[in-house]
């Protein structure tokens, strides 16, 4: 029946606008329903065909860009790559010291650069972006932090061959100024060469630092489109009900770039800073400077490769059942910011956002706080060594918050959680967190034992009175007698032997009691199958005395127990922010965390909690007359200004949480599940 209604129509002169006649035996047995009949027959109500409506055709093939799964991998690909350049530049930090010679708060002001950036164009970006062509938008700021990336490397480039003459130049690798009864002998590092060789490297850093704290700026603004765009991005483009796994992909492997970060600068600084040249010493030895410009190179080269992928990815994965109404004529006549102001109010007015925007600076400060300064903690109160303490740092911490984050989603996915739980399960881990940290004040090792540190205390040292060591720097040694001493000028050594490049062994110290064995030099002198000289007596080795300690094994446990648990409320926390805005409002409420976190959370942490590591110093380092950085720290002060820090501000963290909750029974976790006729919440209307 229907070739004939088909061939009939052909016969009026409207062949054109038909399909093309199926082959014979194609429509056998199909019949065309009342309404198809009477709409070929009557031509759409005007007696013949309508040409002008399009038939439906196949869908256009979708190139691999279209695809959630390809985004989320070049995606996450660059959130690794930013992750990894943030504490890559931290991990090398000591080595710019050591070659700008340069203080940590300036270094730490360097840090702060990027959060600077991220303030300066958090909500104007995420504005403009957010109902833009995002991945478009991604991919050009991916190409500004590479700009800011390849801007780092560009001091060595300039300044590298004459910072490394002036280095080697001032450095003298030997043992630390031992007991002059004739005048201060501690004095001699500081000439005439070396005040040329400080006055010439200063005048390199004071061009230097400022560059590097643009360039840093400048990486701040680039990471922003990153950090703000890409998760309502993945949330437009997937199910309400796999938007937790999703976040939790996201963010989980996040935590991988940090580590890696840590890695890949602990490879580059084990290179020499000239690649192409065999210094003649290892990287133990004194004068070794690493190659801190290095993984910059390969950080950058990866950016640029994935802003190019970003490009191709269409403005919207998912495609609309609709089609977006028409704009409005009258709103091209609208000033630009207006929108733009309404929506800032519209954020201010979201009790529910501000409150969560409270909660995730508090629980930001603690965790970035504490990572600040852990591996110091660790060298401190545990005696690690440095690699092992960033080994800690690095695996204890940061993979077992990623494992935690990414089972949080899973457990969201499975459960379906409604706002008010996934709101009092994210109070309830910052409790379990600031009851932690207050347990993990009782993991202590026994505090070390030196002879004198206080002023008062090394005037009274009678035996070393007469060593003129007025002016020494910190160069602590273990005598025989299990007792640490600033110096061996401070212990009354009179000679010494080199073992290794950084070992030495000090005897004639007047101030040792040489009836003893401590551990320490017996074993220092086993080890290099080193005997004393007949003539010498109470003898001492570089380094302090104490030992391994025990209690590190329970203090990691403990501690990555409590950053699995924290991690674990992460993902909720976000399903919140995006969940208590208009979805065209979710990148904008992004804006608005950020920006309060680099504002109130990443520029003032390091400044507050290495405040407190400074309060638990007891002994600086000095040399030349000039005061340096902590020598010592007491134990005990150390152990509650840090970690008790870190404990109020996630119970502060934990009272905005039970605001939120008590809010949160407002928040529709699945607005996708909403039934169809329902009316829609409108954009206006506060949650």
């Amino acid at each position: 029946m229907t070739a004939s209604v088909v061939a009939s129509v052909t016969a009026n002169g409207e062949a054109g606008c038909a399909d093309p006649v199926p082959q014979d035996g194609a429509m056998k047995g199909v019949e065309a329903t009342p309404e198809e009949q009477e709409r070929l027959a009557t031509g759409n109500n005007n007696g013949s065909l309508d040409c002008k409506l399009p038939t439906p055709q196949e869908p256009e093939p979708r190139s691999v860009f279209h695809s959630t799964r390809v985004f989320m991998l070049v995606f996450l690909s660059g959130w690794v790559l930013q992750g990894m350049f943030l504490t890559y530049f931290v991990s090398v930090t000591t080595t710019i010291e050591k070659l700008f010679k340069v203080e940590s708060k300036t270094t730490g002001t360097l840090l702060a650069a990027t959060e600077i950036g991220q303030i300066c164009t958090a909500l104007f970006l995420t504005y403009l972006a957010g109902r833009g062509h995002r991945p478009r938008w991604i991919a050009c700021m991916m190409l500004v932090l590479a700009v800011g990336v390849i801007g780092c490397v560009v001091p060595h480039a300039l300044y590298g061959t004459q910072l490394m003459d002036v280095h080697l130049d001032s450095h003298t690798a030997g043992a630390a100024p031992v007991c002059s009864l004739v005048g201060n002998s501690t004095l001699i590092a500081c000439d005439a060469a070396h005040a040329k060789s400080r006055a010439t490297r200063s005048s390199i850093t004071a061009v230097v630092i400022p560059w590097l704290f643009i360039c840093l700026l400048v990486v701040g603004v680039g990471q922003t489109g990153i950090a703000t765009l890409g998760i309502p991005y993945v949330d437009d483009n997937v199910g309400s009900r796999q938007s937790p796994l999703y976040m939790a992909i996201t963010i989980g492997t996040r935590v991988i770039g940090p580590a890696l970060g840590f890695l890949l600068g602990a490879l580059c600084t084990r290179v020499y800073v000239d690649p192409l040249v065999d210094p003649g010493y290892e990287f133990s030895d004194p004068r070794w400077v690493g190659a801190w410009w290095l993984g910059m190179v390969f950080i950058a080269a990866f950016i640029v490769l994935l802003s190019a992928l970003m490009f191709f990815f269409p403005r919207q994965i998912k495609q609309s059942p609709m089609p977006p109404p028409p704009k409005k004529t009258k709103e091209k006549n609208e000033p630009f910011f207006k929108d733009f102001f309404a929506t800032i109010k519209r954020q201010l007015t979201n009790d529910i956002l501000m409150w969560r925007t409270a909660s995730s600076v508090l629980h930001l400060m603690p965790i970035s706080g504490v990572y600040s300064f852990l591996p110091k903690y660790l060298e401190k109160e545990f005696r690690l060594p440095t690699h092992d303490a960033n080994l800690v740092s690095g695996l204890g911490g940061i993979l077992v918050m990623g494992i935690g984050i990414i089972t949080s989603g899973v457990v969201i996915l499975k459960l379906v959680p409604t706002a008010r739980q996934v709101a009092a399960w994210t109070a309830t881990t910052a409790a379990i967190y600031s009851a932690g940290m207050v347990a993990l004040m009782l993991v202590r090792c026994p505090e070390e034992s030196f002879r004198a540190l206080t002023a008062a205390d090394v005037a009274n040292l009678s035996c070393s009175s007469s060593c003129h060591c007025y002016g020494a720097p910190y160069s602590p040694v273990c005598g025989q007698d299990s007792y640490t001493y600033q110096s061996p000028c401070q212990a009354g050594c009179q000679n010494s032997t080199q073992l290794d490049n950084s070992t030495w062994l000090y005897y004639n110290c007047s101030c040792v009691d040489g009836s003893l064995q401590g551990e320490k030099v017996v074993k220092t002198l086993e080890r290099y199958s080193q005997s004393v000289p007949a003539d010498a007596a109470r003898v001492a080795v570089s380094g302090e005395c104490g030992g391994a300690c025990g209690q590190i094994y329970t203090f990691v446990a403990l501690f990555a127990a409590l950053m699995f648990v924290h991690a674990t409320g992460e993902v909720g926390a976000v399903l919140l922010i995006i969940r208590c805005t208009d979805k065209h409002d979710k990148a904008m409420a992004m804006g608005v965390i950020q920006f309060a976190i680099g504002v109130f959370g990443n520029v003032p942490c390091p400044i507050v909690f290495g405040a407190a590591v400074d309060a638990a110093c007891r002994l600086r380092d000095a040399a030349c007359g000039l005061v340096g950085a902590c020598a010592s720290y007491d134990a005990d002060h150390l152990r509650h200004f840090y970690l008790g820090l870190s404990a109020g501000l996630m119970f502060l963290a934990f009272i905005m949480d039970i605001l939120v909750w008590s809010r949160a029974g407002r928040i529709d976790m699945n607005p996708a599940d909403r039934a169809p006729d329902r009316d829609p919440l409108p954009s206006d209307t506060p949650l």
